[in-house]
């Protein structure tokens, strides 16, 4: 870790009653720092204070977000940044009753950057099938809380396979995303990518990919539907757009991916 604060102060410790330990009781965001500034920051902001007023906690200023993460990046030419943003301690067990008003924590750390992402987003990746199945839920659907057992079974099942990344379905069958990022499809031509308003997050990637593409269709999507798929590609905030070269050992194309990665540089 390269830096680390927490409600402004640079300090790497925290309060062992802090309902983000006890509860998973809070949000986060991971963003690209490049050359000393947050890429797409006022999208993470707005994560960030969406993600609290969903778990009805009180978020820290825009304005106040903005100068501690602008502080944070500013000496990196390259890197990671975590904000976490945490109900605070107090309460009595999961009653949040009795909480100040200034209770929220507020945690940046600054890592170093996983210089495979670009490789891997030259090369592509091989994808294939979790065993395992993510809960739906109407309440957290979407959004990026600190309740992440789910990835940490699925990113365990990946460490034991050989490929790359793994395709998530939700306990109803549905596709959701892959281990850590969100899921997009060519299917007949027509550029897709899975619902996420149940289950998985609603990546910022994923939302500026949408925002810039009219054209996709965000629809409920089977295994089935990705048999037939002609290309595909996942995307985060690190890895920007990864192509996915082979899906179930089935080769596919690659082309409409460079293409969308060139009309989306300098915008993720």
């Amino acid at each position: 870790m390269k830096y680390c604060s927490v409600n402004g102060q640079q300090q790497t410790d925290i309060t062992i009653t802090d309902r983000g330990l006890a509860y998973g009781d809070g949000i986060f965001t991971t963003a690209k720092i490049v050359k000393g500034k947050v890429i797409l920051l006022d999208k993470h902001i707005e994560r960030l204070v969406y993600g609290c007023q969903r778990l009805k906690i009180q978020a820290p200023s825009r304005q106040r977000l903005m100068e501690q993460l602008q502080s944070a990046a500013k000496d990196f030419p390259l890197a990671v940044v975590k904000v976490m943003i945490t109900a605070g301690s107090g309460g009595r067990g999961y009653s949040r009753v009795g909480l100040s008003d200034n209770a929220t924590n507020l945690i940046i750390m600054v890592s170093d950057f996983p210089n495979h992402y670009q490789v891997l987003a030259h090369r592509g990746i091989n994808l294939g099938d979790s065993k395992q199945q993510i809960a739906t839920s109407s309440m957290l659907g979407g959004i990026k809380h600190l309740n992440r057992l789910e990835q940490v079974l699925l990113r365990a099942e990946l460490d034991e396979r050989i490929e790359d990344d793994l395709i998530v379905t939700n306990c109803q069958g549905n596709v959701i995303e892959a281990t850590s990022s969100n899921l997009f499809y060519w299917f007949n031509e027509q550029l897709c990518t899975p619902d996420v308003s149940t289950s998985g997050v609603d990546g910022i990637i994923r939302q500026t990919i949408i925002a810039k593409s009219p054209q996709v269709k965000v629809c409920k999507t089977k295994l089935g539907d990705l048999k037939q798929a002609q290309a595909m590609f996942i995307c985060n905030s690190l890895m920007g757009i990864m192509p996915v070269k082979k899906y179930n050992n089935r080769i596919l194309a690659v082309d409409n991916v460079h293409q969308l990665q060139s009309q989306m540089q300098g915008l993720i």
